[in-house]
């Protein structure tokens, strides 16, 4: 007999949420015995996820609705709703919704070893006992576990360039 069906499958609304984050995990870590890690997530219009690398892992994001602008490495473009964008790790990247609606991305992590990273990132993000300071100091550290190196010297240009914000 094969497993239950409804372990096979993860329906719209379903999976587990990081409010912090506006995203979803849809295929948690386990799945697949840390090989691969989806999680879906809503960017804001004019929202920018700041220049970052990755050195653990390989990225590939697929937008599911609405348009978003990637920069991966020196090349910058628009992938509207349907298009995949490779991320390949040690490769940086940074991508923003430039809509006036909200864009819905899906994420997938090989391997998963980002499995517990958005999780330990919103609740960083919620403390209230935090100082700002404390909280950047915080998420540095978080950031610095985890292998991704954020490249905020970049992010000046970025804003001033697309209108977006960090």
């Amino acid at each position: 007999m094969s497993q239950d069906p409804d372990s096979r499958i993860i329906r719209p609304g379903e999976g587990t949420r990081v409010p912090a984050l506006d995203m979803t995990h849809k295929v948690d870590a386990d799945r697949f015995g840390g090989r691969l890690l989806v999680v879906e997530g809503r960017i804001a219009p004019g929202a920018l996820v700041p220049p970052h690398t990755h050195t653990r892992e390989d990225e590939c994001s697929y937008v599911i609705s609405g348009e978003v602008v990637f920069q991966v490495d020196e090349d910058t473009f628009t992938a509207e709703a349907g298009s995949y964008v490779i991320k390949p790790r040690g490769v940086p990247h940074a991508f923003w919704n430039p809509g006036s609606e909200p864009a819905r991305v899906m994420e997938l992590h090989v391997p998963a070893t980002f499995a517990h990273y958005y999780d330990e990132a919103g609740v960083l993000l919620t403390d209230s006992a935090m100082t700002p300071q404390e909280r950047r100091e915080a998420l540095d550290a978080h950031h610095a576990r985890y292998g991704v190196t954020f490249h905020w010297d970049r992010v000046a240009d970025l804003v001033d360039r697309h209108g977006v914000r960090p």
